[in-house]
């Protein structure tokens, strides 16, 4: 009778417990966007210690993707590469925070694989941040209605987030004009919301003009005045 040798059996055992793991493993969320995550509830917290929303959210809690209001991907495992969890969700609406300036999103910019963002229904002051949102290429989906941001729509409007397909900036106090690029550049749009700001002005000839997915367009409650140019279809 030939005796199994011990050290290989508990090699295998050893392999095959990697193996079974591995998937879970690769579920955790990057280290880093775990930061920026506990960077950015750091930041409410030393306005309001009393913030309770976000309690899931703690450092002794390894998993980002457990936390509520978190989304991450599914990780991907193939014969030649192995792709892990990211973040690529974030629900922030109705947070019971206090009033909070624009600048409290900038950790949330280092998570460059957002594709949801809503940051709908809070009390964020300060003008839309566009160069951190520039960081966000890979969104979809940009919700910032329902709060008090003020000041102009950027210059260059949103061309970074040529993905986007919702982009609501309705009920908050948004002025000056819609810029001569407008959000033509954005032509996997399909959701447009520009409503009850404070928004004036000309519509620019070149302001809707590449968005041939466009199917909802609410311009309503401002002071614009015009018409809106054709849609190129593609």
């Amino acid at each position: 009778m030939v005796m199994a040798n011990p050290s290989l059996l508990l090699q295998s055992i050893f392999i095959l417990f990697i193996i079974f793991l591995l998937p879970y493993l690769s579920w955790y969320c990057p280290e880093y966007q775990k930061q920026a995550l506990l960077q950015f509830k750091s930041s409410i917290l030393a306005i309001d210690s009393s913030f309770h929303t976000l309690d899931s959210w703690n450092s002794s809690s390894s998993n980002c993707c457990l936390w509520d209001k978190v989304t991450c991907s599914s990780p991907s495992n193939s014969n030649s590469t192995s792709t892990p969890s990211v973040v690529i969700g974030l629900n922030l609406s109705y947070l019971s925070a206090p009033l909070m300036s624009s600048n409290l999103l900038a950790p949330l910019f280092f998570i460059r694989s957002l594709r949801v963002l809503n940051f709908s229904h809070n009390f964020m002051e300060g003008q839309i941040p566009a160069l951190g949102l520039g960081n966000l290429s890979n969104l979809v989906h940009l919700d910032l209605s329902w709060n008090s941001i003020e000041g102009q729509i950027p210059a260059l409007g949103f061309g970074n987030l040529s993905n986007l397909v919702h982009l609501n900036l309705g009920w908050n106090y948004i002025n000056g004009q819609i810029p001569a690029l407008g959000f033509g550049n954005l032509s996997n749009l399909v959701h447009l919301d520009l409503s009850s700001n404070s928004i004036n002005g000309q519509i620019p000839p070149l302001g809707f003009g590449n968005l041939s997915n466009l199917v909802h367009l609410n311009l309503s409650s401002n002071s614009i005045h015009g018409q809106i140019p054709p849609l190129r279809v593609a």
